[in-house]
């Protein structure tokens, strides 16, 4: 009995050692998640990978070797197990960074160009068949097989600007950059949100069809010329925030930026805004006409974050946990781009707990991909209690490793060895050396129907 007692304490001591320590947290103890519950998809250049994304079982994350490479084939069973849907290479659907999970079992990912256009040394950017604007969708209707991946969105002729009804974004591909930023997924209202660096808008699309349902061009009114949109036009991350029973959209704009130029001596200026939704998911905005393009008002959409703290980088992903908490991810120099994360005060964002990528400079390795996941513990599982971000040079003994690193939400550590102790780490591939800095992309979570249980 004395030993089963002291069984029972040490589980509870090792339950609280992974909580948050700056936040009022209780445990969930007898909820268990469901696959695809957990799993993690990823993207990345084809330049070093054979695949442009992947998915990997993270679930069960207490198998997971603190401080080394979980997909070190020298583990045997305890390897982190992987699915590779046969057509995420290079040649079917071209380069992909954003990633959004609806709430089955369904993966979208979006064309890109931003592995060459933030570090030029990684790939020259090739399109699939859905051109520069192109959104795949693909369903993993079984945890260890994937069905066809199928364009769901496809690029349409800068000279019709406006698209609704179709399943078309405009977008030349004409500049350095230019393609979509990220996509987001709205589980309220089952629908799918594009930002397009061709014009500044944010798509709203239909997740079945692929049809536009209408258009948010929240600043300058895009004056339909082919190319990149100017500065203070660019929208990159984005992201979906229920509260309060409310649906808002957030998206993060790029104000100034000079890519490899002056990097920790120039931030530029980085913002977060939002739009909130009405009750059938639509943009409360200004309509122009009766065309489903809405435009910004100053009573519409609301600068919520004015200058993003940050490095030379752009802000390409936005994530939520389930109680709110906003999480930020530069990508631009490998060595210059952070994971930030705000909390709310009253109506304001406020700067939230710390975190540090990678074993190089102040942990300021973030490759521009973060999402909140759970923390598994004995068979159950604690909501939000992991930040997963993509990185470079994330640990350096034994082996240097480039890929995924997941954090404790209530933070971590700026110094190497305290993260060895606490920090998990996924090498994409375990060919270990800096070969694959630059060409990491997103990372997104399967959301856990877990009650949310963090205050």
């Amino acid at each position: 009995m004395k030993n089963l007692i002291i069984k029972i304490i040490g589980i509870a001591l090792l339950l609280l050692s992974t909580s948050c320590s700056k936040e009022s947290c209780s445990y969930v103890t007898n909820c268990v998640e469901n696959e695809p519950e957990g799993y993690m998809v990823t993207t990345q250049s084809s330049n070093t990978y054979s695949s442009v994304g992947k998915i990997y079982k993270t679930t069960y994350n207490s198998n997971a070797p603190v401080g080394g490479d979980w997909n070190d084939s020298s583990l045997g069973a305890n390897q982190i197990q992987s699915i590779q849907p046969a057509m995420w290479t290079y040649t079917d659907i071209g380069l992909v960074f954003g990633i959004a999970l609806d709430n089955s079992k369904g993966v979208y990912l979006s064309a890109t160009n931003v592995y060459e256009h933030l570090w030029p040394f990684v790939a020259l950017s090739t399109y699939g068949p859905a051109g520069s604007a192109g959104i795949y969708y693909t369903d993993i209707s079984t945890p260890t097989s994937t069905n066809t991946t199928i364009p769901l969105v496809k690029t349409g002729s800068t000279s019709t600007p406006n698209t609704v009804g179709t399943a078309f974004i405009p977008n030349s591909g004409i500049g350095t950059g230019n393609s979509i930023g990220n996509i987001a997924y709205d589980k309220t209202n089952n629908q799918l949100f594009a930002t397009n660096l061709e014009d500044g808008r944010i798509y709203r699309i239909d997740t079945t069809t692929g049809i536009v349902k209408s258009i948010f061009d929240p600043f300058v009114i895009d004056n339909a010329i082919d190319g990149l949109a100017p500065q203070g036009e660019q929208l990159w991350g984005i992201g979906v925030l229920n509260e309060a029973g409310k649906t808002y959209v957030y998206f993060a704009r790029t104000v100034t930026f000079l890519p490899l130029v002056n990097w920790a001596s120039n931030p530029g200026t980085k913002e977060i805004w939002s739009i909130e939704l009405d009750s059938n998911g639509e943009f409360l905005a200004t309509e122009v006409g009766a065309t489903k393009l809405f435009n910004d008002t100053p009573s519409s959409s609301k600068k919520e974050v004015p200058n993003v703290l940050g490095t030379q980088a752009i802000v390409s992903d936005i994530a939520f946990s389930c109680s709110g908490r906003m999480l930020l991810a530069e990508k631009g120099h490998p060595h210059e781009s952070l994971v930030l994360e705000y909390v709310k005060s009253g109506a304001t964002w406020i700067p939230g707990n710390n975190f540090y990528v990678g074993n190089y400079a102040a942990g300021d390795n973030s490759a521009g991909g973060v999402d909140y996941g759970s923390r598994e513990n004995l068979g159950s599982f604690t909501p939000d209690d992991i930040v997963w971000s993509t990185g470079n040079y994330l640990n350096a003994a034994p082996n240097i490793m480039y890929g995924v690193q997941g954090m404790s939400a209530s933070g971590n550590s700026p110094l190497l060895l305290p993260n060895s102790t606490t920090d998990l780490f996924i090498d994409y591939n375990s060919v270990y050396g800096t070969s694959d800095k630059g060409g990491h992309g997103d990372v997104e979570i399967f959301d856990s129907s877990c009650p949310c249980n963090k205050k």
